[in-house]
């Protein structure tokens, strides 16, 4: 019998040349011909295929980080390189992240290569038999095992939960790996505080559409006594309910309320009474109204910090139309319209620059350091760290000289851009290390370039952080749109049809008007 196995290179590289070779002609493969069990068969054979590719992708994405190849792309830390080198976005480059770590073969600082943490997942998904949502669930369940376990249960629970994943959905396998944890601890014994603060955290996801915003926690015991009974007070029915009015609203806790005074208590009475919010309405505005006491009480610290106080930028377009948003300094969104009512309450400062360009209306002094002053009008331009592959929040940067201090820089606002301690750090005139510019025409007036300097040939292109920008795509988005169909286009395309009154107010935002 004649073999039919094709002959394969040993180049990992020539084989990925074969694999999109063959996935650009199933593109344009016609299925029609194939039986119905065979093409079930082909589902299952491209789901395999999909999982294999999950094992190389986190041993290839070791092998780049190991010999910190992604500086080529002029990328310093290799998650940002996954996040905006591949345009993956935050979330998918974290879980990638993990998962290199729970399945690859990593490189001990001996430069022996050690096994996967994980060798039984790390076997299932590079035999296509679990995805990379498998191995998320049974990383989940094995951070979660007490610590006091013994080094052959925790590898034989590894194990049986590898094998689950071969016949379990992820959502079914996360019900199997509770079960498991109940089980090895049914009475809890096993855990203890270090496993508490080990699995203590709170985060905030991104802001959605509508700006809002989803709080995940797990409270170590301690901090959720002390939250129950701080909500018991500040979320109290009638406490600081947003819909009262100013002179009717009780802010702060109910027991600071003095039931022996008969007017203190008749406006508690009354305000029980107007407060048709659910118990978890009650608790978001409890929430709000701690955050209100804590900064307008310095809990933050000294106010002329940035840190210390709640800074924020808008546009002189934004504020005449009444729509768009606002930045903080610490990223986050806030539509224009709530603007005011929060100036009203915490009297942040408000910094505003020209329609449409990024030239400050404040010039600081100078001096060494970078003054709050230059610092709010750093935000206002920058909004963020300028570096381009950062998505860091103004309020965790520094201000950085455009050329270094040591180098006859000066303190002036056209000299200083808003980086990371460490992205600053990296700026030098050593190989791999950055230069930075500022623009000074166009197409980006006002921004900061920065460009890696290589071991050899010439410097990297300049690159520019447009994260903290997104009017500017906006704006060129409909610049590209108006350009077609135009007045005077040479384009054979039908004119562009006329722009609608909601278009209109938001091309007047950005600067634009109907052509």
């Amino acid at each position: 019998m004649t073999d039919t196995t094709p002959v394969l290179p040993d180049s990992p590289v020539e084989l990925l040349a074969l694999i999109e070779a063959a996935q650009h002609r199933l593109t344009t493969a016609v299925w029609a011909a194939e039986t119905e069990d065979d093409l079930l068969a082909a589902a299952r054979t491209l789901e395999r295929s999909r999982c294999r590719s999950e094992a190389i992708d986190a041993q290839l994405f070791t092998e780049i980080n190991d010999r910190c190849a992604y500086a080529r792309d002029g990328f310093t830390r290799p998650l940002m390189w996954l996040a905006k080198g591949l345009r993956l976005g935050r979330t998918e480059a974290k879980k990638r992240y993990r998962r290199a770590e729970t399945i690859s073969r990593l490189t001990a600082i001996t430069g022996e290569t050690l096994p996967p943490k994980y060798p039984t997942t790390a076997g299932h998904l590079a035999d296509g038999h679990i995805s990379g949502a498998h191995v998320d669930e049974i990383r989940d369940v094995m951070t979660r095992l007490p610590w006091k376990l013994s080094p052959e249960l925790v590898e034989r629970a590894e194990t049986e939960l590898a094998d689950l994943a071969r016949t379990l959905t992820p959502w079914e396998l996360r019900r199997a790996g509770i079960t498991l944890l109940e089980y090895l601890d049914p009475d809890g014994t096993l855990a203890d505080d270090r496993d508490r603060r080990n699995q203590r955290r709170l985060s905030l996801s991104p802001q959605n559409r509508i700006h809002m915003s989803a709080l995940t926690a797990d409270l170590t015991p301690s901090a959720r006594a002390k939250l129950d009974l701080i909500l018991a007070s500040w979320a109290a029915p009638g406490m600081n309910n947003p819909d009262d009015t100013d002179h009717d609203r009780l802010t702060g806790a109910v027991t600071t309320i003095d039931p022996s005074d008969p007017t203190q208590a008749d406006r508690l009475t009354a305000a029980r009474h107007r407060d048709h919010r659910t118990p978890t309405q009650r608790n978001h505005d409890a929430l709000e109204a701690m955050c209100d006491f804590i900064a307008g009480h310095h809990g933050l610290g000294t106010p002329n910090r940035i840190p210390g106080q709640l800074v924020i930028t808008a546009t002189i377009a934004d504020l005449k139309a009444g729509c768009g948003q606002a930045l903080t300094t610490t990223g986050t969104l806030i539509p224009v319209a709530d603007l005011v009512d929060l100036a009203a309450r915490l009297d942040p400062s408000l910094i505003v620059f020209a329609d449409h360009t990024r030239e400050i209306l404040y010039h600081g002094r100078a001096k060494r350091s970078a003054t709050f002053n230059h610092r709010l009008a750093l935000f206002a331009r920058d909004r963020g760290d300028t570096h381009p592959d950062s998505d860091t929040p103004f309020i965790h940067t520094q201000a950085h000289h455009l050329p270094d201090w040591a180098d006859g820089g000066q303190t002036d606002i056209d000299k200083l851009t808003a980086t990371s301690g460490p992205n600053n750090r990296a700026v030098g005139t050593k190989p791999r290390q950055w230069e930075t510019t500022y623009q000074t025409s166009d197409p980006h007036p006002g921004r900061v370039a920065w460009r890696l300097r290589n071991h050899n040939g010439p410097p990297g292109r300049p690159r520019i952080n447009h994260t903290h920008h997104p009017d500017d795509l906006a704006r060129t988005i409909i610049r590209n749109i108006r350009a077609i169909g135009g007045k005077g286009s040479k384009h054979a395309d039908p004119p562009h049809p006329p722009a609608s009154r909601i278009e209109n107010r938001l091309c007047n935002r950005l600067g634009y008007t109907e052509l």
